[in-house]
């Protein structure tokens, strides 16, 4: 009895531990998604910043394919070449946000504009960017540290954000189109089913499953009450029923105290003979 409670609590603080990563991992996903849909540039902006996924190889090494930036929020503050700045752009008919880094500033008549490229492409951008279309700097030259931009970023971790969200060429891949073609066309992410749904729909069984486990156990404990004070029982089946009830709790305590014991080093069982 005693080892079974002992599995029980194991199984329930591994639930337990379970269900507090799958609820956190829950909310900051809920929290990025409505932030982006509050967001004019359709990015999670959180006190300023955004959380972008880089989704091409233009910016190596200073950044990767999958990697998530932390993009400062773009105020109308001077930039200079050198800098890295995100941008609205269209590319292939599509609205996407490009990072790359500034190679000329241009001022005329007021209307400044900014002709970019990546550091890992042989030419410039097709069109010049106006300020208009900058949606946050991802590094400023003037904090480069021995020729490094100071850029945040984490490895990898855009990739991820995008297979959750089914967004980006990784989420296209683990998404399912309904009715093609029609005019009730969408699309269904089925990472989100995944990652999302069934998680919370076993968390969901794991409380009922620990509903059901107090109940068995309640109705034990207050069927051996019964036990103990039915008048009706004779006196021999009363004391064999007090003794097994004592032995269990004996055992539970026992369990207990060897659980709450320090480890002991092993006894030295090499017994040497004297000379």
């Amino acid at each position: 009895m005693a080892e079974e409670k002992k599995s029980n609590k194991v199984i329930e603080t591994i639930g337990d531990v379970v269900t507090v990563v799958i609820l956190v991992f829950s909310v900051i996903f809920t929290a990025l998604t409505l932030a982006s849909l509050k967001s004019e540039n359709g990015l999670p902006n959180v006190a300023g910043y955004s959380l972008f996924s880089v989704q091409s190889d233009s910016m190596e090494p200073v950044f990767y394919t999958g990697d998530l930036l932390l993009i400062r929020e773009y105020r109308g503050e001077d930039l200079e070449a050198g800098d890295i700045i995100s941008f609205r752009t269209i590319e292939q008919g599509q609205y996407i946000i490009n990072t790359h880094r500034i190679v000329e500033c241009h001022d005329v008549s007021g209307i400044k504009t900014y002709t970019t490229r990546g550091d890992n492409t042989p030419a410039n951008d097709q069109t010049d960017v106006v300020e208009s279309e900058i949606v946050g700097v991802y590094a400023y030259k003037s904090e480069q540290v021995d020729g490094v931009d100071n850029g945040k970023r984490v490895k990898g971790l855009g990739t991820a954000i995008d297979f959750v969200k089914g967004t980006g060429e990784t989420g296209e891949k683990w998404s399912w189109t309904i009715g093609e073609g029609t005019e009730n066309e969408r699309r269904l992410n089925l990472s989100f089913l995944f990652f999302i749904i069934l998680p919370l729909a076993l968390i969901f069984i794991f409380q009922i499953y620990k509903f059901i486990a107090a109940l068995n156990e309640s109705k034990k404990e207050k069927m051996m009450e019964e036990v103990v004070n039915n008048a009706e029982l004779s006196e021999e089946l009363k004391q064999k029923a007090i003794e097994e009830y004592l032995a269990k709790q004996a055992a539970e305590q026992a369990a207990k105290a060897e659980e709450a014991k320090p480890d002991e080093a092993p006894a030295d069982t090499d017994n040497k003979g004297e000379n």
